[in-house]
């Protein structure tokens, strides 16, 4: 259901605003340099500014294949930008591109006039998140902007060996699948140490049965739960301060330490 909230000027950008459910609101915005495709979900209600994320699928997918997560970062109280970066088969610096520029948009909508999102968006408290490919762009993307995000979550990070040595300032989480046959434990364990050298505040999670495939085929639902659930306590620890995350990323696999094959974290 569209919702008549558009001004003109944002008619003409061809732009489009509707509800995705009961709490989360999404708004279409126009292809750029780095991004094809590009969709704002964010919470319909609320007190506003919202601290913001952006988010990308993996090789071959949109941004629609992750949108499960975006929605739930939304109905949490978050403005996230998700992209299809501008070649879904290109090279891992494409999806580090479309981060970097997200980030730049999301700066420019917080104050544009005629956007649905105008003042809705805290641009001191931003993130970035990806799954694959966008989470090898993640990593490439937070390492460069340093402290300008204030935390970073990569979902099965890709990357090709000579682009492992990372240097992410930002708190870093990394989530990961043991029978992940793509993003091996291997290519993990390096990304990590990297990760480790750098970010004075990481957690890395590797899922005893996590695989590639759970990320994006939306009939494999397995540990979406839990992806979402430290996926947001990151997010809420250190964008929004809150002690129930910490309690959360503290606890993890302390009642079910069979799901995980490595926890890691400095909290």
């Amino acid at each position: 259901m569209k919702r008549l909230v558009l001004s003109l000027a944002s008619f003409a950008a061809l732009s489009t605003t509707m509800t995705t459910h009961a709490d989360v609101c999404q708004h279409d915005i126009q292809p750029a340099e780095h991004y094809s495709e590009a969709a704002y979900f964010y919470p319909c209600q609320g007190e506003y500014p919202h601290p913001a994320v952006t988010l990308t699928g993996g090789y071959s997918n949109t941004y629609h294949k992750l949108q499960w997560m975006a929605e739930a970062m939304a109905e949490a109280g978050y403005v996230v930008l998700a992209m299809t970066p501008i070649n879904k088969y290109g090279k891992v610096e494409q999806w580090r591109d479309a981060h970097l520029a997200g980030q730049a948009t999301l700066v420019e909508t917080a104050t544009k006039e005629g956007s649905p999102l105008a003042g809705r968006i805290d641009t001191k408290h931003r993130a970035i998140t990806g799954f694959s490919m966008g989470g090898g762009g993640t990593l490439l993307a937070g390492s460069m902007l340093g402290d300008e995000v204030s935390a970073l979550v990569a979902f099965a990070p890709f990357l090709l060996a000579e682009q492992r040595d990372v240097s992410p300032t930002a708190p870093t989480m990394i989530l990961a699948g043991a029978k992940d046959l793509l993003v091996t434990n291997e290519s993990i364990a390096e990304i990590y140490q990297h990760v480790e050298e750098s970010a004075e505040q990481r957690f890395l999670a590797v899922y005893s049965d996590g695989r590639h495939q759970q990320w994006y085929r939306p009939e494999i639902t397995k540990n979406r739960e839990s992806y979402i659930e430290l996926t947001l306590a990151w997010l809420d620890y250190h964008l929004n301060e809150r002690s129930s995350a910490l309690q959360t990323l503290t606890e993890a696999g302390r009642e079910a330490p069979e799901t995980f094959e490595r926890l890691d974290k400095k909290l």
